[in-house]
């Protein structure tokens, strides 16, 4: 686990449930004893209106704990960085998917949250992409991050064990794809590979995308 302490984290992915209580402190709108500001900390891309951050998916709420659950009560952090603060971009809808129109729009907004390029964070996650690792269509979504000093990290999919698997936009030579270990720092087999397309080495980094206690049934990426 590290800190994050600093860094701002994007969410891309069905919304995120800020009431959470191991997202509510880290949430970057939240301001205790005071108004929540939610202007230039959340986005809703999809045609379904959430004025503040909501997810009626699970997905986006889930991958947010991954990446900066904190500690509550007597349980321990789940995040890898619970010291960082996070922001939320709803580019799916609450049945799991989106069309282009709105994971470019949620892109556009990371660039300059609020029409403020001082509110982009730092890093943008996102858990979901296309099979094909060939498709392009985010390319230029993902190179004008990259343009902005923004890292954008994308989970490598889940279409192992054979070579070649990684899918987009974790393909890009512009992203850091994250693959998936179990409990003996093992690639597990579900876990997308590389290289990708254009012969880069996938994924950079793999991280734990189970849980063993559970036999297993518990993906993360």
């Amino acid at each position: 686990v590290i800190s994050g302490t600093g860094v701002t984290v994007a969410i891309m992915d069905t919304g995120v449930d800020w009431q959470h209580p191991a997202l509510l402190s880290q949430y970057r709108g939240y301001k205790p004893g005071g108004l929540t500001i939610h202007t230039g900390n959340w986005f809703c891309a999809t045609d379904e209106g959430y004025v503040y951050p909501g997810d009626g998916y699970g997905h986006g709420t889930h991958v947010a704990g991954t990446v900066v659950g904190r500690a509550v009560d007597d349980a321990p952090a789940i995040g890898v960085a619970p010291g960082a603060q996070w922001i939320a971009v709803k580019a799916l809808n609450d049945a799991g998917w989106g069309y282009d129109s709105w994971i470019h729009a949620a892109f556009e907004w990371l660039l300059a949250p609020a029409g403020d390029p001082a509110l982009a964070p730092d890093v943008v996650n996102g858990s979901w992409g296309d099979d094909n690792g060939e498709v392009e269509t985010f390319r230029a979504d993902i190179q004008a991050l990259r343009a902005a000093g923004i890292v954008p990290v994308f989970a490598a999919g889940n279409n192992g064990p054979e070579s070649g698997t990684v899918g987009s936009p974790a393909s890009y030579a512009e992203t850091i794809a994250v693959g998936a270990s179990g409990d003996l720092d093992q690639v597990l087999a579900f876990s997308s590979r590389g290289p990708s397309f254009w012969g880069e080495v996938k994924p950079e980094v793999v991280a734990p995308g189970i849980d063993d206690a559970k036999d297993g049934l518990e993906q993360i990426v």
